[in-house]
């Protein structure tokens, strides 16, 4: 009788725990190769709650059957998906696939938007509630203790900084790209990638710059770097 007792007992909170929140986990990847992405941002639409994604890729956070769950990284499409019905636990893997920005030169009339700019204004109201939070004046000294110690408030205010960090490199890549490169100078495969990090594009100048400009910085920074002794840097020129 106990026994039976027990498992009727264990059914009925069973059923019931889809109505409450549910802890959802899984492992975020990119996929085209399929390796695990670090620190993506995981958040619950609904209540706000955010992780983010260790070394392997994994996240866990808290939810409720059908409150969406949003995946968002630097220069990844951001995914969204439904938490499904689950009992303590439910796993669920996402894969990211990545946003590939090609500017051409062209004006740009007065009401048309880039892509980074419909992208950056589909984030911006993801994340509105956490952006929107401010912190408390000298007026209110009784909320600034609070918000010294609320962990909330510490992380709320950490991810706005990682947003608008991620804001302002996702808008230089849109222009400074390794298409652009490669056609400037000739440089192919990994080098690419050497060249750009010893070279980074300052945000300001990302966004003064015309086109003229851009690639007569590029190409200065290429004289630069080519000139480098053999030894400063691992590269591989493939001209």
């Amino acid at each position: 009788m106990h026994l039976r007792s027990f498992i009727f007992v264990f059914l009925l909170l069973s059923l019931s725990l889809p109505c409450s929140s549910q802890t959802l986990q899984g492992v975020v990847t990119d996929s085209a190769t399929h390796k695990p992405l670090v620190a993506v941002t995981v958040v619950n639409l609904k209540t706000q709650a955010s992780a983010y994604t260790d070394a392997n890729g994994y996240y866990s956070l808290f939810a409720k059957q059908g409150e969406v769950i949003v995946f968002s990284y630097i220069g990844y499409k951001t995914v969204r998906k439904a938490m499904p019905p689950s009992v303590l636990l439910s796993t669920m893997n996402v894969e990211m696939g990545k946003v590939v920005y090609e500017l051409d030169e062209v004006v740009m009339r007065p009401g048309l938007l880039t892509q980074y700019q419909i992208d950056s204004t589909e984030r911006a109201e993801i994340y509105k509630i956490p952006l929107g939070r401010r912190r408390p004046t000298v007026m209110s000294p009784v909320s600034a203790i609070a918000e010294k110690f609320s962990k909330k408030a510490k992380s709320t205010y950490r991810f706005q900084q990682v947003f608008a960090a991620g804001e302002v490199e996702k808008f230089v890549d849109t222009r400074y790209t390794p298409a652009l490169v490669t056609s400037l100078t000739g440089i192919t495969g990994d080098s690419i990638g050497y060249f750009m990090h010893a070279f980074p594009m300052p945000y300001d100048f990302a966004r003064a710059a015309t086109n003229l400009e851009m690639k007569m910085w590029i190409r200065d920074n290429y004289k630069q770097w080519i000139a480098r002794p053999a030894t400063d840097s691992v590269q591989v020129l493939n001209k």
